[in-house]
């Protein structure tokens, strides 16, 4: 997540878990295409729903049977069931509801809610279908904590679905070009087909609407054979003939960029220069090594400064031995909305402006450090909301969701004919953006993030789910949100994939019971975070940083203080309501530490239900070993702490807050990274 006020957060959230949007105009029908539309069946069959969920005989609407579905502090007791339906096709959809906070919608269509039904209220919305859907999803929920919702008489009238046949197999595979890390195919259009699936030997590596794809994150020189299938709500048709391609030798190419990170995982953190900032990071230098990255945000209502900041901020942070590594976070204006990336990417004014920026910005960087690696994290929470909110309409295919690329040429930042033609969507938008940043620096290595919650945040399925069940469903929608990037062509000419993680220290939130709350994280759910991020970057081949991690650590640490931060020789707790000094786990899980803890807290931290060796509890007493090692066999390279709001914790002063002199911490995040970085874990 983004710098940005923590009162975005409540907004974000209710936008994250159920967004509330305007009803289309539909077409009524009179035959109702939801399966055991008011239960009674007795039970929840044709509907997916937790385990709170049921059929119940009072209250009912209508008949002898109703749902009834409990929300708790971390659970909206979702229950979804998905329908066959016609494409360019009208639908109503209606269900009578009682409870507070209930909502009714179908995923990437529109949706309904009522703040409080004190007895049954119909809610209605309607929808039209898009030119390639053959089904829909709908769902009821409430919300977190606000109790028990009923649901009866779900009704979804509109044409009824058709029967389907899997599509004959493509043929005219072809490889259309190559660079030292992609590969560009093409192939003919099967009838009947709603999308493609492209192979690397027996290994699913892309996904497309049309006929046309680029795969990445490929090594240099070396030979790959691919297929393709084509496929539609029936199935999946057999695979073509193979095609050989061979990428370019790395260096004469346009691929990805060698030599950004040790032979370790490395560490990174925020860092904005200034006078009390660079004293610190000198100051620092004589207790250890600093951290090998720092990085820094240009925000989109600054465009004009993008280059200006962009040389301070590389040349200072080379001064201190670290490398710089820059944050776009312009398409949205530094607005977290989620509409806000949708509606800029299609004006063509804003992006001539935004890339304008965006090549003055790379221009800088490479005049600054000539020949040198310098980062870019692009465009954080994009994606995830234009997966959560658009995709869907758009056939989950970035090759359809508009985008206007072609200011890009317009601006004369890039050139017809001579460079690339990128598209007008958000596939060509992203190949476009990565383009750009190294044409104007050559040396530039880049990643665009991805969120945890780009589909929904499945970190914490573990604990309603079983160990195992929980597992697959947190691998399973991490292959929904590399599919969908995939789709964007992320990987294009890029070096990494970058994960955030809230970015918000969660001690904020002063929880007694952190196991009811979706914010609070202990060692198993961090082991889900790293099977998340090895699952998504497996798929696009392409190695993970981890950037802006918070830095809050479980308080009662036995980690002794250097007594130049603590002259008491320990560290203070973080008392969760000064500003930038709140818990959090990430440092204790990524470091290790061992920790006094009670009552709820001890029971949350010292679960363990995947028998990790490096959890253990010896009364009141915890102790996590340090999972560096886990995250580089998951792929991680490196780890980038630093709070993404005004009032996350401060591992490191920075110019903007309360604490511009110092850590807000009492130095431990700085502690624990100089010992670590004094032996760190080498890459596999």
């Amino acid at each position: 997540m983004a710098r940005r006020l923590w009162t975005v957060f409540v907004t974000f959230a209710l936008l994250l878990f159920g967004s509330v949007a305007l009803s289309a105009t539909a077409r009524a029908d009179t035959s109702n295409l939801v399966a055991n539309p008011g239960f009674e069946s007795g039970g929840t069959a044709g509907w997916s729903c937790g385990p709170t969920a049921s059929a119940v005989t009072s209250p009912v609407h209508t008949g002898t049977h109703a749902l009834a579905a409990a929300a708790t502090a971390s659970d909206t007791a979702q229950c979804t069931q998905t329908v066959p339906v016609q494409p360019d096709s009208a639908y109503t959809l209606t269900a009578y509801v009682e409870g507070a906070y209930v909502y009714l919608g179908a995923t990437g269509y529109s949706s309904t809610w009522t703040p409080s039904a004190t007895s049954w209220q119909q809610l209605s919305t309607s929808f039209t279908t898009g030119a390639s859907t053959t089904s829909v999803t709908l769902y009821l929920h409430g919300w977190y904590g606000e109790g028990t919702y009923d649901a009866d008489d779900v009704s979804l009238t509109g044409p009824a679905g058709s029967g389907a046949t899997a599509p004959a197999t493509p043929t005219g595979l072809a490889v259309t070009g190559t660079t030292s890390s992609t590969a560009s195919l093409s192939w003919n259009a099967s009838a009947g087909a709603t999308g493609y699936r492209v192979y690397q030997g027996g290994t699913q590596v892309a996904s497309a609407s049309g006929t046309s794809t680029t795969v990445s994150g490929l090594a240099a020189a070396t030979s790959y054979a691919f297929s393709v299938s084509a496929t539609n709500s029936a199935g999946e048709s057999a695979r073509s003939a193979a095609v050989s391609a061979t990428t370019q030798p790395s260096g004469g190419g346009s691929g990805g960029t060698a030599a950004w990170h040790p032979s370790y995982l490395s560490i990174g953190s925020v860092y904005t220069p200034g006078s009390t900032v660079d004293t610190f990071f000198t100051t620092l230098a004589s207790h250890g090594k600093v951290p090998d990255y720092g990085y820094e945000y240009l925000i989109g209502g600054d465009f004009s400064n993008w280059a200006a900041t962009t040389t301070t901020m590389v040349t200072h942070a080379r001064q201190h031995g670290m490398t710089p590594v820059l944050v776009d976070y312009g398409m949205n204006g530094n607005v977290d909305g989620t509409g806000v990336d949708f509606t800029n990417m299609q004006n063509s004014g804003w992006l001539t402006t935004y890339f304008t920026a965006l090549k003055n910005a790379a221009s800088a960087a490479a005049a600054a450090a000539p020949g040198a690696p310098v980062g870019w994290v692009i465009e954080p929470d994009m994606l995830g909301y234009l997966q959560q909110n658009y995709a869907a309409s758009y056939g989950d295919d970035a090759a359809n969701m508009p985008a206007a690329t072609s200011a890009a040429y317009s601006a004369g930042v890039l050139a017809s004919g001579s460079d690339p033609a990128f598209g007008n969507n958000l596939k060509g938008l992203t190949e476009a953006i990565n383009y750009t940043i190294k044409k104007y620096d050559p040396s530039a290595f880049v990643g665009w993030q991805v969120n945890t919650w780009g589909v929904r945040d499945a970190l914490k399925d573990t604990d309603t789910q079983g160990w195992t069940a929980g597992r697959q469903s947190v691998a399973s929608v991490a292959t929904q949100v590399a599919d969908f990037v995939k789709t964007a062509d992320i990987g294009y000419h890029a070096d990494f994939i970058a994960f955030d993680q809230w970015g918000q220290d969660f001690g904020v939130l002063r929880d007694p019971n952190p196991a009811a709350d979706i914010r609070y994280l202990n060692a198993a759910h961090w082991s889900n975070y790293l099977l998340y991020v090895q699952t998504v970057r497996q798929s696009l081949q392409l190695p993970a940083v981890l950037w802006q991690i918070p830095v809050g650590h479980l308080n009662s640490t036995h980690t002794p203080s250097p007594t130049y931060w603590n002259s008491s020789g320990t560290f203070p707790d973080l008392d969760d309501v000064t500003a930038e000094q709140d818990e959090d786990s990430a440092s204790t899980f990524f470091f290790g530490d061992t920790f006094t803890s009670s009552g709820n807290n001890l029971a949350f931290y010292g679960s363990n239900p995947g028998a990790d060796p490096k959890v253990s509890v010896n009364g009141s007493t915890v102790t996590w070993g340090s999972h560096i090692q886990e995250a580089a066999a998951a792929g991680v390279v490196a780890i980038l702490f630093g709070a993404g709001t005004g009032t996350g914790t401060y591992g490191v002063p920075e110019m903007v807050g309360t604490d511009q002199t110092g850590p807000g911490d009492f130095g431990y995040w700085v502690t624990r990274t100089q010992s670590y970085l004094a032996a760190p874990v080498s890459l596999p």
